[in-house]
């Protein structure tokens, strides 16, 4: 971010990103936080581009544990059917290996 944008060096810069992001007008803002109103405009990009990259390690994060959950559903399917296959039992056999194919297609 830019050394010289006020609101990114104002020691109140969360609360003053939390009330853009719910939309307190410009005016607003400044006169309760000392700033100009296009400093606050100018700042939104700056705003815009810390929540994008928020985001994306959010989504990072969630994709970790939904590959975390995948394999173990994987672990799990591949002792059914493993089992079922030692017992003799290819309808469970066959279950585990269409749910298998589930999970890859979802």
């Amino acid at each position: 971010m830019d050394k010289r944008c006020t609101v990114c060096n104002h020691a109140e810069r969360p609360e003053i990103d939390r009330q853009l992001i719910r939309g307190v007008p410009y005016r607003a803002l400044a006169e309760q936080f000392g700033l100009s109103s296009s400093a606050l405009r100018r700042h939104t990009k700056h705003l815009a581009g810390a929540l994008d990259n928020q985001r994306h390690h959010q989504d990072q994060a969630n994709l970790a544990v939904l590959l975390e959950r995948l394999d173990i559903l994987n672990l799990r399917l591949d002792r059914l059917f493993n089992t079922a296959t030692d017992q003799h039992s290819l309808f469970v056999a066959l279950g585990a290996i269409r749910e298998s194919l589930r999970l890859v297609e979802d």
